[in-house]
């Protein structure tokens, strides 16, 4: 028998908000997160044959080192889950890291991979960005082990826009399987030059913001980000006097481009219709149960189209709101899927929805119901449909349901 899975805290931070309150407070301000290009001249994006000079979020004041901003939100995580850092050391505590890991930007060196010399080094010290330990992919994995003096090494993966949200599947995974009573889920992501010049080559920048399930932009908004997940077995959150209020009902996950032997990912609305309703029925659940959809809509125009066909198919024309802020907070890829985890945990502990600002109208032929309106939209049912999209041809989908008949008893 399969154990019950809760989430018991979580933190973040990124240029939107420094913690996870700040954003719900952003949230409800309707605030959007500032933007700038990328390249300081034209001359830069042109030679590139980009079609624009991106727009990203830029960190300003400039971000903490990787390892001190993931250790911020750690401690968010641990506090709101009413536990120690010491805590972590159990040895039936599982760590995961989605992201790409500690890189060097190609910008720093690109010029003088045929320079090692000690002048060179001398006149070019970004030469030095170079030695593995500027980009060691275990350097994180490493210092957590070090800093919480963990029984078992971190488990790293990256698989884009879905690393976070398929290091929480795993994580629910293993614990619902009996393997661990705790896991930490952490993602980190952190734009440098090449990933602006790999995702402007695909045409997926723009030079705007984005706004997700509308025909007036086409691109997403790229930001750096951390966020930090702790999930628990109802059982160990019991034996340790805390209170669960939020449980992952399922969680699925489907390999599409794998399947065909494609490396190259498509989003398929079959496939994730597959998968909507999979977590669903795996969540022994009815569509009136579903109090809203949280898809991953990135503003991507053909993908925000074929989630929204996706849901269509799963439940109906405008059957159940439909949001997503990433047109407000931007785009971590690493870390997007565990911070609409949050921000759904905390509509149903709050029992209502946060409208979506707005830059330019939603595309109605999408057919779907999205709040838009200046009031929270309240909810009644208890369960939310999460889903997410991978460049690797992953789609995860899961549910979460407020423990309670009436979250506002815990309080």
């Amino acid at each position: 028998m399969k154990q019950p899975v809760i989430a018991s805290g979580w933190g973040m931070n990124s240029a939107f908000a420094e913690d996870f309150p700040a954003l719900i407070t952003g949230l409800k301000d309707q605030k959007f997160v500032s933007a700038k290009p990328w390249f300081a001249t034209d001359d830069e994006w042109q030679n590139l044959r980009l079609t624009v000079n991106p727009h990203t979020v830029p960190d300003e004041p400039a971000a903490r080192p990787g390892i001190e901003r993931i250790r911020l939100v750690i401690d968010q995580a641990l506090k709101m889950a009413q536990l120690n850092a010491s805590d972590l050391a159990g040895k039936r505590v599982r760590v995961y890291i989605a992201g790409s890991g500690v890189r060097g930007s190609i910008n720093d060196f690109i010029g003088y991979l045929d320079r090692n010399d000690t002048e060179d080094l001398l006149f070019f010290p970004q030469i030095k960005n170079l030695h593995a330990k500027e980009y060691g992919q275990d350097q994180l994995a490493h210092a957590l082990l070090e800093t919480y003096s963990l029984s078992w090494p971190p488990v790293s993966l990256y698989c884009a826009s879905n690393s976070s949200l398929a290091a929480l599947h795993l994580a629910q995974s293993t614990i619902a399987g009996g393997g661990a009573d705790l896991a930490l889920v952490i993602g980190w992501t952190e734009i440098l030059y090449q990933d602006v010049v790999l995702l402007g080559g695909l045409d997926m920048l723009g030079d705007k913001h984005p706004q997700p399930f509308s025909h007036y932009s086409d691109n997403i908004l790229p930001a750096n980000g951390t966020v930090a997940l702790i999930i628990e077995s109802e059982q160990h959150a019991t034996r340790r006097g805390f209170t669960p209020q939020i449980t992952i009902k399922s969680s699925v996950c489907y390999q599409s481009g794998a399947a065909r032997g494609n490396s190259t990912f498509s989003a398929d609305f079959r496939s994730i219709a597959q998968t909507l309703d999979r977590a669903i029925q795996a969540a022994d659940l009815e569509l009136k149960d579903i109090a809203c959809a949280m898809p991953h809509g990135n503003g991507i125009i053909f993908s925000d189209k074929s989630e929204a066909m996706a849901l269509q198919k799963v439940m109906g024309k405008h059957a159940v709101p439909v949001v997503s802020y990433k047109g407000q907070f931007g785009y971590s890829s690493a870390c997007s899927g565990v911070l609409d985890f949050m921000v759904a945990c905390d509509a149903l502990m709050q029992r209502r929805l946060l409208p979506m600002a707005l830059r330019y109208p939603v595309d109605e032929s999408l057919e779907l119901d999205l709040p838009v309106a200046n009031q929270p939209y309240p909810l009644t049912a208890r369960n939310i449909l999460k889903s997410g999209l991978g460049i690797d041809g992953s789609v995860i989908a899961m549910v979460l349901s407020a423990c309670q008949e009436d979250i506002h008893e815990l309080s």
